[in-house]
């Protein structure tokens, strides 16, 4: 290692920043651990207007990238405010990952997606991901660098599944 890499791990090291790569997780429709997940980024996906490109072979793809949320608890400080006690969520796709990002584009499907993300994040076999950091005062982020589904037209019976495929990039 040169020496000039030595100082950057060091840096790192002391900032308290990690150079660790983001983890990555598949899941289909057809995972008992987590059944639905698939079909419904999928749909949401697509209902929030994504394009949906041929990926060959009978495949389509749709993937977002950036996927950035902020999220506040809004304790109830003063009852006659109508927003005290809601937590609000607000997030944008082709968004950097900063608190109260103005990049990308506002997402629609909020609290479904960030409810996905977390149960990915909580199972079993997640394969590592993180998408979630909350921090004092009731602040929460979320992030997911991409997540990209593949719908397999050439299965015709949705029943017996196999038809959705994502894959979960999380931004560590």
């Amino acid at each position: 290692m040169s020496v000039k890499a030595s100082l950057l791990v060091i840096a790192g090291l002391l900032c308290g920043v990690s150079a660790a790569p983001a983890a990555s997780v598949t899941i289909s429709d057809t995972a008992s651990g987590l059944p639905g997940v698939a079909l419904d980024a999928t749909a949401m996906l697509v209902d929030a207007g994504l394009p949906v490109r041929s990926s060959g072979g009978g495949k389509l793809t749709v993937e977002v990238k950036g996927l950035h949320c902020d999220s506040r608890s809004n304790g109830p400080l003063v009852a006659a405010d109508p927003h005290a006690g809601l937590p609000t969520l607000k997030c944008r796709i082709n968004a950097k990952n900063e608190k109260d990002s103005r990049s990308g584009q506002p997402f629609a499907e909020a609290r479904a997606m960030t409810d996905l993300l977390q149960k990915i994040q909580d199972a079993k076999g997640n394969g590592g991901v993180a998408f979630g950091d909350c921090a004092m005062g009731g602040y929460c982020g979320t992030f997911a660098r991409s997540i990209s589904c593949t719908i397999d037209t050439m299965v015709e019976n949705f029943i017996n599944g196999g038809r959705w495929t994502c894959t979960f990039t999380d931004g560590q």
